[in-house]
């Protein structure tokens, strides 16, 4: 489901009493003041009369033109029930704005008026969305730089340890626990920070422009601690296999690297098991 519908249906009800309230100030069996009513509300798009047999008998009337061609068409596909006072369709795409839009039918002594409110300043309106102010926007071409930056370092960092490895098997380097374990955390690490570039471009980018979230997302935290809590345990093991072979006497040292991963590994699991009783 496309997020601005999600965001929609969650507040329809709503929604549509605002509207249905506000538009008790205009008599729609007389004469339309166009002017007042697109004063009234922002994210109308254009409206449009039908007759009783749902004909389009009028121009679509937009903010600052009017269109004749769709004069004719027949519109009982916006009506699912004519008897009512007024109905909302369901968010569909609009073929005169191709955006999303609902329509709303008041039915009058003449026929039907069809009004087309633009969906996404509509939830802008009640602060549903985020608006795209200049700041805004600042504020995502910032994330979207970030956010690909480490998308591209992180595919760096995975072409170095593949890189790596590829120089041990065709060079005359002797395979060591060194040689083999160091592509390993490259290759960790460049999808750590890869994925902290991709869940942040996901969720300050791409949200800004359709929905903000009312709960806390912790994907972006828990994919990168997997990440690096996996690249410290391997980096612990090869000092302990190293340790184990050359000194003896900094045995301590890499016991007390294993003991702060355990620590780190239980107050993550803690915090997992928090995020999900949450959700």
């Amino acid at each position: 489901m496309h997020p601005l519908i999600h965001v929609y249906d969650e507040n329809a009800t709503f929604i549509e009493q605002f509207i249905v309230n506000t538009l008790k100030q205009i008599n729609f069996n007389a004469p339309i003041n166009t002017a007042r009513l697109f004063e009234l509300f922002p994210s109308l798009e254009l409206y449009y009369a039908c007759d009783v047999e749902l004909n389009q008998v009028s121009e679509n009337i937009y903010r600052d033109r009017v269109d004749a061609r769709p004069m004719g068409e027949n519109r009982a596909y916006l009506a699912p029930n004519i008897d009512a006072p007024h109905t909302f369709t369901a968010p569909y795409i609009s073929t005169a704005t191709s955006r999303f839009c609902i329509t709303m039918m008041i039915r009058t002594d003449a026929g039907f008026i069809f009004l087309d409110f633009g969906l996404r300043k509509l939830l802008e309106r009640f602060n549903l969305i985020v608006e795209r102010n200049g700041f805004n926007r600042l504020n995502r071409y910032a994330y979207m730089l970030l956010g690909g930056g480490l998308i591209f370092f992180g595919l760096f960092v995975t072409l170095y340890g593949f890189f790596t490895f590829g120089q041990y098997l065709f060079d005359s380097v002797p395979l060591s626990l060194d040689t083999i374990f160091k592509p390993v955390i490259a290759l960790t690490l460049g999808m750590a920070v890869y994925d902290l570039g991709k869940t942040l471009v996901e969720q300050e980018v791409l949200p800004k422009t359709e929905h903000v979230s009312k709960s806390f997302k912790a994907k972006t935290l828990i994919n990168f601690l997997v990440s690096i809590i996996i690249a410290m345990m391997i980096e612990a093991l090869l000092v302990i296999f190293k340790i184990s072979l050359d000194d003896y006497t900094k045995l301590p040292y890499g016991a007390s690297l294993i003991v702060a991963l355990a620590l780190l590994l239980y107050v993550f699991g803690k915090f997992t098991k928090n995020v999900q009783s949450q959700n």
